[in-house]
């Protein structure tokens, strides 16, 4: 899933590019968590269209 999100995206498009969101959102929901996954929440909530990256995360830019 690092992979696919290595570029920003929106967090459902590239959630279903993995496999069945119902498997693959949990194990999204917890690389934010972590903080491996990065996305803007202090702008809006997180939503499905929210852009999710990899590379942002590590930058720590967000």
């Amino acid at each position: 899933m690092l992979e696919v999100f290595a570029e920003p995206g929106p967090l459902l498009a590239r959630a279903e590019a993995v496999g069945d969101r119902i498997a693959v959102l949990p194990v999204l929901y917890h690389l934010l968590w972590q903080g491996l996954l990065g996305t803007d929440l202090e702008s809006r909530v997180l939503g499905l269209d929210c852009m999710v990256s990899r590379s942002q995360a590590e930058a720590g830019t967000w």
